[in-house]
């Protein structure tokens, strides 16, 4: 799908960048992706799910003009990868196979439940897509696509860690190594790429002098072992020790009641 023509999107690109806003675009298709791209634009999200493969043409493309990808890795590696394979056809045949010969009755799915799935269906070549951008160079953020969640009485099981804010991000950074990065690559990715996907890299997303940064240190070396990033031991803040016991203390998802 196409949502707007070739000169419609540069009249965007060039309106914007006018403004010195960046532009980011969420293309369907592979064809949708090039046309983006050759407009100008300087985020792609998720640009590895896309209704097919992304041709070598257009990886260079991306590459060659500098355009930051923010991949939806928390999605597609460990435990969401591994929910994908165990929903593979033959398998969820066979279960349900046996639950019907045990005489339980199966339980029609949500609509929440059944667009999950089909999510999850996709990541297969979104996978293969991330690897190739990836072993070609592009310039990778993180887009974790991570949500406070759908209400309860909409799905019967609860939301797994990869989609919660947070924690997403930390399986993104893992992710990104799952598919072909160094640590010190997928740490960059998800630090200084993110700033300047955001067009805030002269503010944050490096340690330098002038810049503002919030500083984490752990227990063992994440560039041994990416998942050591779990091992927070201090975090400082605006110069401060953040006392991580007494957290949450702020709030970011709600507003205090008004009584």
């Amino acid at each position: 799908m196409i949502g707007f023509s070739p000169r419609a999107q540069r009249a965007i690109v060039e309106e914007a960048h006018k403004r010195g806003m960046a532009v980011d675009a969420h293309s369907s298709s592979p064809e949708g992706l090039r046309l983006s791209v050759l407009a100008g634009i300087d985020v792609i999200q998720h640009p590895e799910i896309v209704t097919g493969e992304i041709t070598d043409e257009v990886i260079d493309l991306i590459v060659e003009r500098d355009v930051v990808c923010a991949m939806l890795t928390n999605w597609m590696t460990g435990e969401a990868w591994q929910r994908t394979l165990e929903r593979h056809p033959e398998r969820q045949k066979s279960e349900e196979t046996s639950e019907q010969e045990a005489g339980r009755q199966q339980r029609e799915k949500t609509s929440a439940e059944l667009r999950r799935e089909r999510r999850a269906r996709d990541y297969g070549h979104g996978r293969r897509n991330a690897q190739k951008l990836i072993a070609a160079g592009c310039i990778t953020a993180i887009g974790t696509d991570t949500w406070l969640g759908n209400a309860p009485e909409f799905s019967r099981t609860p939301m797994p860690d990869y989609q919660k804010p947070g924690i997403g991000s930390i399986i993104a950074i893992e992710g990104l190594v799952e598919l072909g990065m160094t640590p010190m690559q997928a740490i960059v990715a998800a630090t200084r790429n993110g700033a300047l996907a955001a067009k805030k890299l002269a503010e944050f997303g490096t340690l330098e002098v002038g810049k503002s940064a919030d500083i984490l240190m752990f227990d063992a070396d994440p560039l041994a072992d990416i998942s050591n990033i779990r091992q927070l031991n201090q975090v400082i803040r605006d110069g401060r020790v953040v006392d991580l016991g007494a957290l949450p203390y702020e709030r970011i998802f709600s507003k205090p009641d008004r009584n």
